[in-house]
């Protein structure tokens, strides 16, 4: 005999209609327990799930934040990563931060930027234009299109910088327009040398009431200089078209950005002067490339270059193409003439005040 035999047994001299009453009331607890024990359960599976995101996304931020602080350290001439803001979501993060520069002393901002994480690949919270342009550059030729001027968001000059192994038809001289400059202005300006000098070299050859922000640093082999020169591309490539039959043409002479170059920053975050500043340079190229992220590959080949192989970096391996100086227009008037300088391209102005 079953337990529902048993109960309807139990309960004949009661009449159906108790049994029947017995068995709704012992069904609808039943499922009142099935339903508290289903909410128990999503609410420990949402609490487990809400911390593993919270603390997962917490630490890709930080990742994020350290990788980014650690590639300014050797790019992004005069630039610096200032305050910033952590926003996690489900599932992906978001790290806003601004960008800063100094003009002598004077820190102004650069810019906002903004930098997604998720621990799912194929979430991807950025979308858009991520050059970091106002707009994009634009010519009627290649040549005019290399040379046009490039604008960052804020509507800052984004300088050039020349390599000195390279001849260019035309070379920027911004130095000439300082006269054109206000008085109450304070600029900073990109130099690219006649050739290579060591840091020691570079020290004595900018005038010392000029500010010395940022050496450009020579990372280039043979086949990328080459690459930087007038090269030959192919236009028609079609298959059924024999290969000394494609046409051809000669491509101008690579100038090239801010975003393109790598160097020391001889200032630190708070615009005092490093004593030594090629040591950082250094140690975040050494520690880099130990460390699995985006730009570890980077970092492996720099230090491939600038060590020549060997097992470290050392300041006798470093060489500097350029710089970033800043300064006022009565100060940046001493770099006139200079037969080591080949090119100048202005970036910010500021207020002195």
């Amino acid at each position: 005999m079953n337990d529902e035999e048993k109960l309807k047994e139990l309960f004949e001299d009661k009449g159906p209609s108790n049994f029947d009453k017995v068995i709704k009331k012992a069904k609808f607890f039943s499922i009142i327990r099935g339903i508290i024990t289903s909410i128990l359960v999503f609410t420990v599976v949402s609490f487990v799930g809400l911390v593993f995101n919270a603390t997962t996304l917490n630490k890709l931020g930080n990742d994020k934040k350290a990788e980014l602080e650690n590639y300014y350290r050797i790019a992004h001439p005069n630039s610096y990563i200032g305050s910033d803001q952590m926003d996690d979501g489900l599932l992906t993060g978001e790290l806003d931060y601004v960008t800063y520069r100094f003009l002598g002393n004077k820190p102004i901002v650069d810019g906002n930027n903004k930098e997604s994480y998720t621990y799912l690949p194929l979430i991807n919270g950025l979308y858009g234009d991520i050059s970091g342009l106002l707009y994009e550059a634009s010519g009627d030729s290649e040549q005019s299109l290399y040379e046009s001027k490039r604008y960052n968001k804020v509507g800052k000059n984004v300088m050039q910088f020349y390599h000195p192994n390279v001849k260019y038809t035309k070379y920027r001289d911004d130095l000439a327009m300082i006269n054109k400059i206000e008085e109450d202005k304070i600029m900073e300006i990109s130099l690219s040398f006649d050739k290579s000098y060591s840091i020691s070299e570079v020290k004595r050859m900018i005038p010392q009431n000029i500010t010395l922000n940022w050496y450009w640093v020579d990372t280039y082999t043979k086949s990328e200089v080459t690459e930087l020169s007038s090269h030959i591309e192919k236009i028609s490539n079609e298959e059924e078209i024999p290969v000394n039959k494609r046409e051809k043409h000669i491509s101008p002479n690579i100038i090239l950005y801010e975003d393109d170059v790598y160097g020391i920053k001889s200032i630190d975050e708070a615009g005092k002067n490093k004593e030594t500043p090629e040591k950082d340079f250094i140690d975040t190229i050494s520690y880099g490339k130990t460390k699995k992220g985006k730009n570890q590959q980077l970092y492996e080949t720099l230090f491939s270059k600038l060590s020549k192989d060997k097992v470290k970096i050392t300041k006798d391996n470093i060489k500097i193409l350029g710089v970033v100086v800043t300064g006022d227009k009565d100060s940046l008037k001493l770099l006139k003439n200079k037969t080591f300088i080949k090119a100048s391209s202005l970036g910010a102005v500021g207020d002195k005040y």
